[in-house]
Formats: structure tokens, C-alpha cells, sequence
């Protein structure tokens, strides 16, 4: 009775904030019906072949990373939730106006405007959440904004395969609606925690604040086994974005457009319920883990999950590829989330988390230009064999990187050794 009761239990005790982090991200979750879609959106309604959609998202993702550079210089340096209110309401004008236009180019172009404003709202949003949790509670805090965003998927991600057909322009406003109305309760609610409020067995020497003129590739330089990861982070987003981009172009190519829309809502909504049922299971059992183990299991998850849909299986087995995917996801992102955020200097979490985003960034979308190649000229058999070669390469530079690792954030490892 006592480790279900402390799988219940152990989000109790955080501050007010990070309870608003999580009702926030679940209602932008909730409303998220275009983002899981885009992939059909281009193909079904814009009639775009793979390798244009992989080419179309290439540029928009290139453009992103000047954005994603910019918002990282701002949120050190100006009020993170001044930057967050006039770029979020930008971008949220911009993504609204997509409903109001036929399917094609300028609803391409809109998107994209939206899209660049929210990256430049992004490492402001990641710093805020930082610094309104402590050092010690962050896989706690992850876990629980990330329990908040699959339970507000479950229901967008099954409402986008069905507004999809008829009603993609309810799905836009829905959308943009939701996400400005989560900005608004984490602008007003969410209070930063002071270092100064912290005790002692509750600081955590990494994060104290270097000069903030001191470059960011220099703060890197000086933490190898961080930058190390970045690059692991632009692999692992290549094999992530296949989740996104071939999956549902598979389902189409073997059920058709509407089915396969469907079936692909289906298995998102299916991917947030097992999030949903076993992200605090997962928290409370692997919670001795150090980060970096946990994403060395994620990145096998993944890649073990592209192996089951290989040879173009029945539709059952695609709930069991998610079931395996979608345990990967969680035990990464336990590892992943908390990883740079206790290894950064707090004068350097916007740029750092803006280096982070452009890596990631960078892996989604030569993860979607190379796939969208490969799927037109090879098929998709091809591409996944591709994907899951490269899990195995991610999962042995992070094992290298360990050691590493280990050396240079002792006092983290003795925290959780202790």
C-alpha cells in the first residue's frame, strides 16, 4: 500500500506555481489539434508529395533558429514574462488568421510567422519554469508538466483527427484560443523562487551565475559533457521528429487519408493515456536513476519501437509500437528535462535553452528533409532501419559521455547517491 501511495503522493509539497505550470500546460495541450496534424494538413488538404513536405518544413525550421537565438539573448536579459506576453500574442494573431484561408501556400506562411514568434518566446517560458521550482524537485516538476500536457493531448490529439476532414478552421481558433488563455495564468500566477529562499541542502552550486557578458559557447566549453549532449539532443530530435512526420505519412500510405488520420489521432491520444497512467509510476520507481541512464533507456525505447512496424503491420501493432514508443518518451524526458537545468549557470538558462532548442531544432528538421528523401526514393522500411542505427549511436556516445559526465558534476551524482 505504501509505494502506491507515494506514486500518489509525491507531487505533494511543490510550490503554487508549478501547479499552474501544469494546469496551464494541459489546457494549451488540450487545444493542440493542428500541431499533431500538420503532416496530413500538408499532404491530404495541400496534396505536397514526402519530400516537399520535408523540404517545406526544412525552411521554416531554419528560419526558427535565428528566432529560437534571438528569444535566448532576450529572456537573459529583459522580463521573461514581458517577452512572453507580446510574443505569444503574435504569434497566437498569426496562427488565428490560418482559419480564416483555404488550405495552401499563405496558410504555410502564416504558420510559419507563428511559429517563429513562439520560438522566440521559448527559452523565456523554459527559464520561467526553471526558476520557479528548486534544484531538488525538478523531476518532480518535469514530470508533473509533463503529466499536464498528455492530458490535455489525450482529448486534442482525438478532436484533431476528426476536425480534420470538415472543420480545420474551428480546429485554428480552438487552438490559438487555448494557448493564449494558458499564457495568461502562467503570466499572472507563476512567482520565481529566490536563491536567497532557498536552504542550504536545497542550493545547487552549478547554478550560480557566472558574468553575464561571459559568451555562452564559453559556459558550453567549460561544461564538455552538456554540449556533448546538445549534439546527442539533435540525434535523438531526428529520431523523435519520425513520430510526427513518417509515421502518419505511413498510416496514410497504408490505410488512407481520412483512416489513417484517424487511426494516427488514435495513437497520439493513446500515447498521452499511457503517459498519463504510468509518467508518476515511472517518476516514483526510476527516481535512484541518474539523468543520463535514463536517457540512454529512452533512446532505446525509441529505436526498438520503429523495429516493430517495419514490414507494414496489421493496425494492432501499432498500439503496441506506441505502447513501447510512449514508455520511451516519458523515462527521456525525465532524464532529458531536468538534465541542462541543473548544469547551467541561472545568468546563461536563456541562451543555453535556445542552444538546446536550435540543436533540436536542427535534428527535427533534417529529420524531416531527410526522411521526406528517403521515404519517396527507398521507401519507409529504409528510413526506419535508418532511425534505429542511430539510437544505437545516440545510446553509445551517452554511455562514453557518463563518465565524462560524472567527473565534472561530482556533488550532483553524490546527491543521488545519498
Amino acid at each position: 500500500m505504501k509505494p502506491v501511495l507515494s506514486i500518489i503522493t509525491q507531487y505533494k509539497g511543490l510550490s503554487k506555481s508549478i501547479y499552474v505550470i501544469f494546469l496551464a500546460r494541459m489546457v494549451t495541450s488540450m487545444g493542440a489539434f493542428i500541431w499533431p496534424m500538420l503532416t496530413f494538413i500538408m499532404s491530404g488538404k495541400m496534396g505536397f508529395d514526402d519530400a516537399t513536405i520535408g523540404i517545406l518544413f526544412a525552411v521554416t525550421g531554419l528560419l526558427f533558429l535565428p528566432a529560437s537565438i534571438l528569444g535566448g539573448k532576450l529572456a537573459d536579459r529583459f522580463n521573461k514574462k514581458k517577452i512572453i506576453i507580446i510574443f505569444d500574442t503574435i504569434s497566437v494573431i498569426f496562427f488565428i488568421s490560418c482559419a480564416f484561408i483555404e488550405p495552401g501556400v499563405l496558410m504555410i506562411v502564416l504558420f510559419a510567422l507563428a511559429g517563429i514568434f513562439a520560438n522566440m518566446e521559448g527559452p523565456s517560458f523554459d527559464a520561467l519554469f526553471i526558476e520557479a521550482s528548486k534544484p531538488n524537485e525538478r523531476e518532480k516538476v518535469f514530470s508533473l508538466t509533463y503529466l499536464g500536457m498528455n492530458l490535455g493531448l489525450v482529448f486534442g490529439a482525438a478532436m484533431g483527427g476528426f476536425l480534420y476532414e470538415n472543420h480545420l478552421s474551428l480546429a485554428f481558433l480552438l487552438d490559438g484560443l487555448t494557448t493564449i488563455s494558458s499564457t495568461i495564468l502562467i503570466v499572472l500566477f507563476v512567482k520565481t523562487v529566490r536563491t536567497d529562499d532557498l536552504k542550504e541542502h536545497e542550493k545547487n552550486e552549478y547554478e550560480n551565475s557566472e558574468h553575464e557578458a561571459t559568451k555562452t559557447f564559453s559556459v558550453l566549453w567549460q561544461r564538455k559533457s552538456v554540449l556533448i549532449m546538445i549534439v546527442v539532443f539533435i540525434f535523438s530530435s531526428f529520431i523523435y521528429e519520425q513520430f510526427s512526420f513518417s509515421l502518419p505519412l505511413y498510416l496514410q500510405s497504408l490505410f488512407g487519408d481520412g483512416s489513417g488520420a484517424r487511426l494516427y489521432g488514435s495513437l497520439v491520444s493513446f500515447n498521452g493515456f499511457i503517459v498519463i497512467m504510468l509518467t508518476p509510476v515511472l517518476t516514483s520507481l526510476l527516481s535512484r536513476l541518474k539523468e543520463l541512464q535514463k536517457i540512454m533507456a529512452g533512446i532505446f525505447l525509441f529505436s526498438v519501437s520503429y523495429l516493430m512496424i517495419l514490414n507494414e503491420p496489421a493496425r494492432y501493432v501499432f498500439f503496441i509500437m506506441m505502447s513501447a514508443f510512449t514508455i520511451g518518451e516519458i523515462i527521456n524526458t525525465l532524464g532529458n528535462s531536468p538534465y541542462t537545468s541543473r548544469r547551467i549557470p541561472a545568468s546563461h538558462r536563456g541562451r543555453v535553452s535556445s542552444y538546446v532548442g536550435v540543436g533540436q531544432m536542427l535534428g527535427g528538421t533534417f529529420g524531416r528533409l531527410v526522411a521526406g528523401f528517403t521515404n519517396d526514393s527507398f521507401g519507409y522500411k529504409v528510413t526506419f532501419t535508418a532511425v534505429v542505427f542511430l539510437g544505437v549511436v545516440c545510446v553509445g556516445i551517452i554511455a562514453m559521455n557518463y563518465r565524462w559526465d560524472k567527473k565534472q558534476f561530482p556533488k550532483l551524482y553524490q546527491d543521488k547517491e545519498s
